[in-house]
Order: C-alpha cells, then structure tokens, then sequence
C-alpha cells in the first residue's frame, strides 16, 4: 500500500480533490434545495426505518460500462465524473443526516461510511487509476503501433480492473447481508 501511495503521489492527490470537491458541493447542493425539498427528504428519512443499500448492480453495472469505455479515451472524463458523483452524493447526504438529525446524523453517517462506503470508495479509486492507464495506454498504442509492450500494459491493467470489479462485487454482496443487521444495530442515533 505504501508503494503504490509513494507512486502515484499525484493521482491520489487529484484523486483526494475530486472527492473532496464533490463533498462540498453535495453539501452545498442540500443547501440550495428549497424548502419544500428539504421537508419532503427529511420527512422521507424520518419515516424510513429499514436502511437497506444495495450497490450490487449499480457498481457492478458502471463499473463494466468505465472499463469498456476506457478503451475508447472517453473512459478518462467518465470515471473522474463518477468519483466526483459518488463524493457528491456522500456530501449530500452527510448534510442531509445532519440537517435531520444534528450531531447523531453525523455519527450516524460516519458509521455508515465506515461500515458501507469506505473500502468499496478506496478499491475505485484504484480502479479509476487502472481505467486511466488503460485509455493513456490505447493512445500510445495508436501513436506507436509496433510497441508491443503497450499491448501487455492494456492487458495488465485490464486484468487488475477484472480483479477490481469482482471484489466489489464480492463486498457488495457480503454488504447487502450485513449492512441490515449494523443499521438496524444504529437505529437509536436516528430517533
């Protein structure tokens, strides 16, 4: 884990700005909302009472979509957008929670990441820096067609974003069995 932090130095800063741009424009969205929005989410919430999330085929879904996409250089902007989006939506509902529930919104959130968000949001980052080698890769290789390890690079980094998308599947799976039991465990800090 050290190595590949002190190697890609730049990239999990860029990395760090995305998601910490989308969190506070998430956060500043749920601001902007008008009355009659916010009413209506935070009565949503306080009626809901069985957190249940489920992120099987939407990840597994956009994940495949990223990796196709990587072959055709659109993969870059694709994937930068939907990190962007997943902190977005993080910010939003940060604010959302605390705008409902005050200080054990908060506490309520920062379990939920914990337990939900944060090992799937640490895989995509890796997965979105594969997913950029891979674009970076088919324009070299469109530039130096007769450079063969350009095709082993694609390859390599192919094969990682395979082992990425089935470990989260793998996550996600394990999460939708067990993320009822720990929300419901944390259901007192939304009362």
């Amino acid at each position: 884990m050290q190595k590949f932090i002190n190697d890609h130095k730049n990239y999990l800063l860029f990395a760090v700005i995305v998601i910490g741009l989308g969190i506070l424009i998430g956060i500043l969205y749920y601001q902007f909302l008008d009355e009659n929005s916010k009413n209506n989410i935070v009565l949503t919430i306080t009626n809901y009472n069985n957190f249940k999330f489920n992120n099987v085929l939407k990840d597994l879904i956009i994940m495949s979509l990223l990796l196709v996409s990587s072959f055709f250089i659109i993969g870059i902007p694709l994937s930068i957008f939907y990190l962007f989006y997943e902190s977005f939506s993080l910010g939003f509902l940060l604010n959302t929670f605390f705008a409902t529930f005050k200080i054990k919104g908060i506490i309520y959130f920062l379990l939920y990441f914990i337990s939900n968000k944060l090992i799937v949001l640490l895989l995509m980052i890796f997965f979105i820096k594969k997913i950029i080698n891979i674009s970076r890769y088919i324009i070299g290789y469109l530039i130096y067609r007769r450079d063969s390890t350009i095709k082993d690079k694609i390859m390599i980094n192919f094969k990682k974003c395979l082992y990425s998308i089935l470990i989260i599947f793998i996550i996600n799976i394990i999460l939708f069995f067990i993320s009822p039991y720990i929300n419901n465990k944390l259901a007192f800090l939304l009362k």
